[in-house]
C-alpha cells in the first residue's frame, strides 16, 4: 500500500471567479463551488481557515486594534518620539521599528503608513506565528493536530521568499521525511494588487501557480506516494472601480486626534473609537452620509462574527462597497488596483477548494481547518 501525504497549497487571494473565469486546476475538484470567506482582511481570514471559528472566537480580526495598554509598540514610545519628530513618517523610521519589531514579533505586520504618533496607541492581534503549533490558544489548528499526533510536517510562508519557499518544498518532497507538507503563497494577491484581476500578469501569475503545483503532484506520485492534494484560497478579490477620501474630513471635524477620538482608517474600512462624549455622533454622521460605504452595527457584526464586546477593533466601523477604495490611507497613499476586505457576501470575495480527493461539500473557509484536521487523522492512524 502507498504511503500517503498530505499537500496543502493555500494561494492567497485565490479567488472563484478567478478561477472560474480561466478555468484554473481543471485536473483538481471542486472549481464550480465558490466558498464563502469572513469579513476582513487575511489577518481574519486565514486564522478563521485555521481554526474553523469566527474572529470574535479566535480574537484575530483587522491587523490593527486599539490597545495602548498591552501594545507592542509601547517600550519604543521615546525612541518613535524622537525619530518622528526628525524624520516624520519617513521609510527610515517604519525600517528601524520594524527590525526592532521581528525581534519580538513571530506574526505578520506591516508599518504601512500609519501615522508614527498614533502607534503607541494601536497593538498587532498577530503576535504568534500562525502557521506554528499553539498559535490560538485553546482552539485547534492543522498545526497542533499534527503535534498532538506525532504526524511530521513542514510549512512554508511569508517569512521566505517565492523561490526559496518553492525549492524548500520540492526537497521537502523529494527527501520524503514529512507526512504533511503545507505551502503558503502571497504573490498571486501582490500581483493581482498591482494589475488587477483580469490583467496578463495576473493570469500569468496564476498559471504558473496551478503548474508548479501540478508539477509536485506529479513528482509525489513519481515516488510511489499516494498524495492527497489541496488547494485553497482564503478570500478572493474585486477590481477597483472608484477611489475616496476622507482623511481629510476626519481631520477637518471639530475634535481632536487622538485625545478625543481615535481612527484607523483601512483600504476598505474606517474604525473608530471614543474618549469625548459628542464625538460618535459626529463621526457617524460624517460616515453616514458617504454613498461609498456603510456603517456597520451590532446585529450585522454578530451575524459576521465580529463583534467583540470590548470594541478593540472599532466601537464604530465603516466598509466600502465592492470596489471602493479609501485612498490615501493608512495602507498606502495610492490606490491599488484591486482589493480584498469587503462584505463576505459580495461574489468577489468567494474562494475556492479543490482536492483531488472526494471531500464533503465546503461552503466556508471555516470548513478548511476541520477538513485537514480530520486527514491529519486519517495520517495518524495510517502509522498505527
Amino acid at each position: 500500500m502507498a504511503q500517503r501525504i498530505l499537500l496543502v497549497f493555500l494561494i492567497d487571494a485565490l479567488g472563484h471567479r478567478l478561477v472560474r473565469e480561466t478555468g484554473a486546476f481543471s485536473f483538481l475538484q471542486g472549481a464550480e463551488a465558490p466558498v464563502a470567506s469572513v469579513c476582513g482582511y487575511s489577518s481574519a481570514c486565514i486564522p478563521s481557515l485555521l481554526t474553523g471559528r469566527r474572529p470574535r472566537e479566535h480574537g484575530h480580526w483587522a491587523m490593527y486594534l486599539c490597545d495602548s495598554e498591552r501594545s507592542v509598540f509601547r517600550p519604543y514610545r521615546g525612541l518613535i518620539r524622537v525619530l518622528a519628530s526628525w524624520l516624520g513618517r519617513h521609510f527610515l523610521t517604519r525600517r528601524l521599528l520594524t527590525r526592532l519589531l521581528r525581534r519580538r514579533i513571530r506574526g505578520y505586520f506591516s508599518l504601512y503608513e500609519i501615522p508614527s504618533d498614533l502607534l503607541t496607541r494601536l497593538d498587532l492581534c498577530e503576535k504568534a506565528d500562525i502557521f506554528a503549533p499553539g498559535a490560538f490558544p485553546g482552539i485547534e489548528t492543522p498545526f497542533d493536530a499534527a503535534q498532538r499526533l506525532g504526524v511530521p510536517y513542514r510549512a512554508w510562508h511569508w517569512n521566505t521568499g517565492e523561490e526559496e519557499r518553492r525549492r524548500r518544498f520540492e526537497e521537502a518532497l523529494r527527501e520524503g521525511r514529512e507526512r504533511m507538507l503545507f505551502f503558503y503563497s502571497p504573490l498571486l494577491d501582490a500581483v493581482m494588487h498591482a494589475e488587477g484581476t483580469r490583467g496578463e500578469g495576473a493570469r500569468r501569475c496564476l498559471a504558473q501557480i496551478e503548474a508548479w503545483i501540478a508539477s509536485m503532484l506529479a513528482l509525489a506520485r513519481a515516488r510511489g506516494l499516494e498524495a492527497r492534494l489541496l488547494v485553497c484560497g482564503d478570500h478572493g478579490m474585486a477590481d477597483v472601480t472608484g477611489t475616496h477620501e476622507i482623511l481629510p474630513e476626519l481631520e477637518a471635524l471639530p475634535l481632536r486626534a487622538p485625545e478625543d477620538f481615535l481612527y484607523f482608517v483601512d483600504s476598505t474600512m474606517v474604525r473608530v473609537w471614543y474618549r469625548r462624549p459628542g464625538a460618535r455622533e459626529m463621526v457617524e454622521a460624517l460616515l453616514r452620509a458617504k454613498p461609498f460605504g456603510r456603517l456597520i452595527d451590532g446585529e450585522e457584526r454578530r451575524r459576521l462574527g465580529i463583534d467583540f464586546p470590548d470594541g478593540r477593533y472599532g466601537e464604530t466601523i465603516f466598509l466600502m462597497n465592492a470596489g471602493e477604495i479609501l485612498a490615501p490611507s493608512f495602507m498606502g497613499r495610492t490606490a491599488p488596483q484591486a482589493m480584498h476586505g469587503y462584505h463576505p457576501e459580495d461574489p468577489d470575495s468567494d474562494t475556492v477548494v479543490l482536492t483531488s480527493f472526494d471531500r464533503p461539500p465546503i461552503g466556508s473557509i471555516r470548513d478548511i481547518g476541520p477538513l485537514l484536521v480530520r486527514e491529519i487523522e486519517a495520517l495518524a492512524g495510517e502509522g498505527r
